[in-house]
């Protein structure tokens, strides 16, 4: 592919772990747009893949649920020859935020990311967007799950609160474990997303997937372990008992995104080490 064929893809979370990792591997035939909520770390991000001979056609840093850092991606995509990948890997963690700001971040920001980057698909797109295993925890809360698919603003989210505090705990407890639901239910959300947005995409030639990361070794991984005893014993049990890596995710990236997976849309992909179809034959 010479340089003036090259598309683009849009990489968020571009400075963590594997926003880092999926910009290398797409930006070894792509032109690259990234964008993650703080400036200095992006920019010196955006900085070292220019050092090293990569296309960096815009670098915006901001919260993605503010429309104008929305416009300013899609003008830097319109800049460029055409979307070819959208990676979404930003998100947060129950380590990271409150039950509000999980659901907000992890949901309706992806949501408003996916209908803003849909003027811009063309035959070939790929819409690659980072859910977890976590989405296949067994949390019957079909009524929130409604809710959420539906939510349009944050004020919209407060109708989900009553399915994350009914449980009889108070204080730090009920927060944490609020919290902790809100992430699986933004995760799952995040999976049905692109079962619904499918269909739209393919009128376009175009495709979107998930994948659901296990337990990964980025920043946010390591909070998150710390913050769960769990983790040890996933880690022992779990068939392919190691640690992913953010190359692990990156790989699956560059696959989805190719015309190899021409044929897959509107599906999760877990690369989780197997976590969750134990956790499936075991009944848990």
């Amino acid at each position: 592919m010479n340089e003036h064929s090259r598309l683009t893809a849009v990489v968020t979370g571009a400075s963590g772990g594997m926003g880092r990792t999926c910009a290398r591997a797409l930006g070894a035939t792509m032109d690259l747009v990234l964008t993650d909520i703080a400036t200095e770390p992006l920019n010196r991000f955006a900085d070292t893949l220019r050092d090293e001979g990569y296309t960096i056609l815009a670098a915006e840093a901001g919260d993605l649920g503010d429309a104008s850092v929305l416009a300013r991606l899609t003008e830097a995509v319109r800049k460029g020859k055409g979307l070819s990948a959208l990676v979404h890997t930003a998100g947060l963690s129950p380590a990271q935020a409150d039950w509000k700001t999980i659901l907000r971040v992890n949901s309706l920001i992806t949501n408003k990311l996916v209908d803003a980057m849909e003027p811009l698909l063309i035959p070939g797109t790929a819409g690659i967007l980072i859910a977890s295993m976590a989405g296949y925890v067994n949390l019957p809360m079909p009524d929130a799950d409604r809710l959420l698919d539906e939510a349009k603003d944050e004020a919209q989210l407060e109708q989900i609160k009553p399915f994350l505090f009914g449980f009889g705990l108070d204080g730090i407890e009920a927060e944490g474990a609020a919290a902790g639901f809100a992430y699986v239910l933004s995760k799952r959300a995040v999976i049905r997303l692109c079962e619904r947005k499918a269909g739209l995409w393919g009128e376009h030639g175009a495709r979107i997937v998930s994948i659901s990361p296990g337990l990964i070794l980025t920043p946010m991984g390591r909070k998150e372990a710390q913050s769960d005893p769990r983790t040890a014993a996933i880690l022992e049990t779990q068939p392919i008992n190691r640690w992913g890596t953010t190359m692990d995710i990156a790989a699956a990236v560059q696959f989805l995104a190719s015309p190899g997976a021409s044929f897959i849309t509107g599906c999760d992909l877990r690369v989780d080490g197997g976590a969750t179809a134990l956790t499936r034959a075991s009944g848990v």
